[in-house]
This record gives structure tokens, sequence and C-alpha cells, in this order.
């Protein structure tokens, strides 16, 4: 039972040193792996984002509301009032 338990104790500093200098030597790589993806990842996105921009340069899109819906609009703005700040006096 004792002789068990020194195994076990063994095993237990043996994994811990193990991973302690595999993480010093793969996580590094493991970091530097993740941090370029995410730089492509950032790059991709704003060449999308430019190219979109470049598209739609100069174009003008003019969007109608149906004319049921605008005049209730137009009721709910005139309902709504205006907004007054105000302060309280003792």
């Amino acid at each position: 039972m004792l002789v068990g338990l020194f195994r076990t104790i063994l095993f237990l500093v043996i994994f811990y040193y193990l991973f302690k200098i595999l993480g010093r030597l793969a996580l590094p790589f493991l970091v530097k792996k993740g941090a370029q993806r995410m730089q492509n990842q950032q790059q991709q996105a704003y060449q999308q984002y430019r190219q979109q921009q470049k598209q739609q340069e100069g174009k003008v899109t003019i969007q109608q509301e149906p004319k049921n819906s605008s005049t209730q609009s137009a009721k709910a703005k005139n309902s709504e009032g205006e907004y007054v700040d105000f302060e309280e006096v003792n």
C-alpha cells in the first residue's frame, strides 16, 4: 500500500515536470500561431471592407417608404411633442 502511494506521487511529479517542460516549448509556438491567425482574419476583414467601400463609392440610393406607413409615421412624429429640459427649484 505504501509502495502504491509512492508510485502515484512519483508519476504525478514526473507528469507535472513533463507538462511544465512541454508547456514552455509548445506554448509560445501555439500563441504565435494563434496571433498570426487572428492577424490574417483581421486583414481579410479589412480588405473586404475596403473592397466594399470602393464599390459603393459614388453610388447614391434613395429608399422611399410605402405611402401607408409614411402617413402613420407622420402622425406618430406629430403626437410625440417636444422635449423640454427643466430644472427643479426648491
